[in-house]
């Protein structure tokens, strides 16, 4: 009885630790299925988003709108779901991520989304973005204006290239005036320390990671300046997921029990193409 009492004990106060993990962040593993299968159904590209069937957690999502920039390789679409009463802004990662991988720069511009940021972020990112935000603003607040959908929530998702856009975008939204989440999958650093803090201050964030997923390591932060906002939710090798810390400064989400546990030469691409157990493909999500 004695044993079974401690072995209690210890249940609970493990528990209790996840408990408030999440409630850091409001981690929802729900919310965060949905958008990883709306981040995978990206992957089929523009020309099937308005007939792809979509199915499991995001069965009766309707686009209503497509992203596109053919020049940045921006991809997306917009729409809603019924049965969570939300509008979601979905983007696509690179359509070749090895690619994409490799010749990736580290070039800065000043983010002028937010004059008193006083901050930078990285350039193709923040040009791809700029490039499409017009057309998502117009959407967005189109749909907002519907009686049936002005209840409904907005949120921004995307999978590695397509979750730096999905973190710039929320933050353009929420300047618009809207109440936005974000949850992404394998997002590369997007800004430097100024708007990491920027970020996290602003927006609910849930930025996933997978174990050793090169992409959340770069671009680097040791000559770069490049940092990730929070809040980080990890998944180990294992697919156990939880919550990790801030900073002990509080300015920016690079926890070295989590994702920053690993040097950029222990990373693999391998686990940037798996979240959840899950491959991040439109063959993954396609019935």
């Amino acid at each position: 009885i004695e044993l079974m009492m401690i072995s209690l004990l210890l249940t609970l106060v493990s528990l209790s630790y996840y408990v408030n993990a999440e409630d850091l962040s409001a981690y929802s593993s729900a919310q965060a299925n949905t958008s990883l299968w709306l981040s995978a159904a990206a992957y089929c590209g523009s020309s099937s988003y308005k007939t792809h069937k979509f199915a499991g957690p995001t069965t009766g999502f309707v686009v209503t709108a497509i992203i596109e920039d053919l020049p940045s390789d921006t991809e997306g679409y917009i729409g809603y779901l019924p049965s969570d009463k939300s509008i979601y802004v979905t983007f696509r990662g690179s359509s070749s991520i090895r690619n994409w991988i490799t010749n990736l720069d580290a070039v800065k511009t000043t983010y002028t989304s937010y004059s008193e940021c006083g901050c930078q972020v990285h350039k193709g990112f923040y040009d791809a973005e700029q490039k499409v935000i017009g057309g998502i603003l117009t959407e967005v607040k189109r749909l907002k204006s519907l009686s049936a959908l002005s209840g409904y929530a907005v949120k921004t998702t995307g999978h590695s290239l397509g979750a730096a856009l999905a973190q710039l975008t929320a933050m353009d939204l929420l300047k618009a005036g809207y109440s936005v989440a974000m949850y992404n999958f394998g997002q590369p650093r997007v800004g430097d320390k100024n708007f990491a803090a920027f970020a996290t201050s602003k927006l609910s964030t849930s930025r996933v990671t997978h174990d050793k997923d090169i992409v959340p390591h770069i671009p680097v932060t040791a000559g770069m300046d490049f940092y990730h906002a929070c809040f980080e939710v990890f998944e180990n090798a294992s697919g156990s997921v939880h919550t990790c810390s801030s900073s002990k400064d509080g300015t920016y989400c690079e926890d070295s029990t989590c994702a920053d546990q690993y040097q950029l030469a222990q990373t693999t691409v391998d686990d940037h193409l798996t979240y959840l157990g899950m491959s991040v493909s439109c063959a993954a999500v396609s019935v």
